[in-house]
């Protein structure tokens, strides 16, 4: 079954506008900025909702429970361009990824939010084709935040950054497939930079 057949969202109040896509390992990039256009806000009831879906009812301890976000938890989305749909959102604490694969169809979108609970701290900071990197965002616990290229470039790359989780993360790239590492950082960059390969689909764990 086609991954991005499975997966248009509606409904996520900071994904209304449109989507990206997710990046692989890589070497930190040079320092000039993209032209990255970035939304960021506390979640809403409905988006709240979204987030509880998404996670099945399984919290972090393994419990079923489809009342609460226990621990530290990010969800993730990403907006694939000729599909123009938003794939799943996916968490942390579930296995799986957003994104196409297979298609050769980049993402040009995405989306974190980050759980109320457990005092996560987030960053993320993204790698565009043909316009470098933009800035890190912080992510607040119960914030989210929406990252696209204002020049339309595609993705590459995705740099995770928190100083109190570590993660481990992998992305699937353009004519090469899953570039992933079973390493958990507190810091590092998933994707492929300055190689002509957009990035597809990727994961986070924590």
């Amino acid at each position: 079954m086609r991954f991005r057949a499975l997966t248009a969202v509606s409904g996520l109040t900071a994904l209304t506008l449109l989507g990206m896509m997710p990046v692989a390992q890589a070497a930190e990039p040079p320092a000039p900025a993209a032209n990255e256009v970035t939304t960021v806000g506390k979640l809403s009831p409905e988006e709240f909702q979204k987030m509880r879906a998404a996670r099945a009812g399984v919290n972090t301890q393994g419990v079923t429970d489809s009342a609460t976000i226990q621990g530290r938890v990010v969800c993730y989305q990403a907006h694939v361009r000729n599909a123009n749909v938003w794939t799943s959102l996916i968490c942390t604490d579930q296995s799986g990824f957003t994104g196409s694969v297979g298609q050769g169809d980049p993402i040009d979108a995405v989306y974190f939010a980050v759980g109320p609970t457990g005092g996560m701290d987030f960053n993320v900071q993204l790698h565009w084709a043909n316009d470098a990197r933009g800035p890190e965002v912080h992510v607040e616990p119960g914030g989210w935040v929406q990252m696209w290229n204002g020049n339309g470039n595609v993705l590459e790359a995705i740099h995770l950054r928190s100083t109190n989780e570590s993660m481990k993360a992998g992305a699937h790239v353009k004519n090469f497939g899953w570039k992933s590492t079973n390493q958990w950082s507190y810091d590092q960059w998933i994707g492929s930079i300055d190689e002509n390969r957009w990035m597809e689909a990727f994961w986070i764990s924590i």
